[in-house]
């Protein structure tokens, strides 16, 4: 499975959109008769490359109130948008220990109470790195094998993680067959805690769970698709009177052959809770915001 490092470490406070990548005509969906379907492992294949698409948006437009003040805004949205194509340069067995990630544009808008309008474009945009996982770190120079900034490395390390290390969402997936309807707990309990992983220490993920909903006929094979569902929590503490809740639900598609993710689709409601003490005080919160996530993985066009 492809690992989902590049958008876990943001999710705790941003999620991934589909309106923020580039628009592509969605597939035909073909059902499967099949009532069961075997995950299997397969090792990774020298020279394969895939192309991964991403985007996070979040967007909020809340009021905080108290008794003779005015009302403080919380109304900003922010989206991410991010492709990438990763190249498998040398593997071992079903790890892979270097690889090729050429980026495609790889950008941050950000829009304030205001409605001002600010545009960031990552130091990796545009860009292609070499990562080696090397004596228990990962290495990273540019495609000729030069040195990069630290700024760089750093971003490429975030998504090129799952270097020298089975995925451990592939690896909880049973090794039986998995019947329609099923609910995979050890799959579920891997899932949170790559996103626990990935994020600070005050946020927390639970009520994981994942389900088979049914088997869809792909030109790859057979592939299952999962209802998935997480609650992110992160409370209330002395710099922020605010706890956030975000209950994610959503599909994860899953290829049969090798346990590949080829798709995520998750969102949910942003919901502000004050702390007692702020309620005491006569303080409230109003509004509403919405959080959603995209990440495809798909074969990657031959130059």
């Amino acid at each position: 499975m492809r690992r989902m490092e590049p958008w876990v470490i943001a999710v705790g406070f941003l999620a991934l959109s589909p309106l923020a990548v580039e628009a592509t005509e969605p597939p035909r969906v073909v059902v499967s008769k099949a009532r069961s379907l075997a995950f299997t492992r397969l090792d990774a294949v020298v020279g394969l490359a895939e192309e991964v698409r991403m985007g996070m948006m979040m967007r909020q437009d809340f009021h905080i109130t108290a008794p003779g003040t005015e009302p403080e805004p919380i109304d900003v949205s922010t989206e991410m948008a991010q492709t990438q194509v990763f190249t498998v340069l040398e593997a071992k067995g079903p790890v892979v220990t270097r690889a090729k990630l050429a980026y495609g544009d790889v950008v941050e808008v950000t829009k304030d109470s205001r409605g001002q309008q600010q545009r960031r474009l990552s130091p990796v945009s545009q860009k292609t790195y070499v990562g080696e996982f090397r004596a228990g770190r990962i290495e990273v120079t540019d495609a000729e094998g030069q040195p990069v900034t630290p700024e760089e490395a750093e971003a490429v390390r975030k998504d090129l993680e799952g270097l020298g290390a089975e995925d451990p969402i592939a690896v909880a997936f049973p090794r039986g067959p998995v019947k329609v309807g099923a609910k995979l707990d050890g799959v579920a309990r891997a899932f949170e805690k790559l996103l626990r992983r990935g994020n600070l220490a005050d946020v927390k993920f639970r009520k994981t769970r994942v389900q088979l909903k049914e088997i869809h006929e792909d030109p790859r094979g057979l592939v299952g698709l999962f209802l998935l569902s997480t609650t992110l929590e992160r409370a209330s503490d002395a710099q922020n009177p605010l706890t956030t809740t975000i209950t994610y639900q959503g599909t994860m598609s899953v290829l049969g052959e090798g346990t590949q993710l080829t798709a995520l689709n998750l969102q949910g409601p942003v919901v502000y809770t004050l702390s007692p003490a702020m309620k005491a005080q006569g303080m409230k919160v109003d509004g509403k915001g919405d959080s959603v996530l995209f990440f495809s993985v798909q074969p990657a066009a031959k130059p």
